[in-house]
């Protein structure tokens, strides 16, 4: 990528997270898949997608030195800042929205945690969002769901031809952003840990959010038992 290039399409890798149901020492993402830690794999695909011009990660607060460290080792240039992730996911966006370039118009958020997004899917998020300010992956529902209450009877039965399970990475226009994530907000002040992604901060504003069918390859990493289809499956890639 030239040094000339005008950096209008960012993406926030979110890497802060301590990943405590892998019940490790060390955050989630230092763990080593086919020998090369989970960041490694995650900034790859990020490297190799042309839409992207630059890319911000996110790292827990302990180990931002280690992740720097990384980083540079293996020469990744699109990685232009590392920052510290906050309390919430929301907080950890916010802080990385500070540092985007001045010419950014789009932004994308993506977990750190999801190694297996392609390139293709990546550009169809954002390619999605510059015509409605606002996109994010999903995959359907393949199991019925059940909305409860409080002491887990069944409330009802969410239609399964309607039901989508979230993806990221997550697109947005820059401006929509940030109002999003504007301190000022009231839904931001006293909601912000309810709001599990940024697609849900944005809805909760009334923004309309397209859908972009993902994969089923695109797993989040979360416990030791999805380590074991996290290798099965990047052997199937490589």
């Amino acid at each position: 990528m030239s040094s000339k290039t005008v950096p209008k399409k960012v993406l926030i890798l979110l890497a802060a997270g301590v990943g405590k149901r892998m019940g490790k020492s060390q955050p989630k993402m230092l763990l080593e898949i086919l020998g090369k830690p989970l960041l490694y794999w995650s900034l790859k695909v990020l490297e190799e997608t042309t839409i992207l011009d630059r890319v911000v990660v996110v790292a827990p607060k302990a180990y931002l030195a280690i992740f720097k460290r990384l980083i540079h080792s293996w020469g990744f240039k699109k990685v232009f800042k590392i920052v510290k992730g906050g309390k919430e996911r929301v907080d950890s966006s916010r802080k990385a929205f500070r540092v985007l370039p001045k010419e950014c118009e789009w932004v994308g958020i993506h977990d750190g945690a999801r190694p297996f997004v392609s390139s293709a899917l990546i550009e169809k998020c954002f390619k999605a969002a510059f015509k409605t300010g606002a996109s994010i992956l999903a995959i359907p529902a393949q199991d019925t769901i059940k909305m409860v209450q409080e002491n887990l009877q069944i409330k009802r039965t969410i239609p399964r031809d309607r039901a989508w399970l979230a993806q990221t990475p997550q697109v947005f226009k820059r401006d929509l952003l940030a109002e999003m994530h504007s301190l000022n907000h009231p839904q931001f002040q006293t909601n912000r840990s309810r709001y599990t992604d940024d697609a849900s901060l944005a809805e909760s504003l009334g923004y309309k959010v397209q859908i972009v069918p993902g994969s089923y390859e695109n797993i989040k990493i979360t416990t030791p038992k999805d380590l074991i289809l996290a290798e099965a499956i990047l052997m199937e890639q490589l």
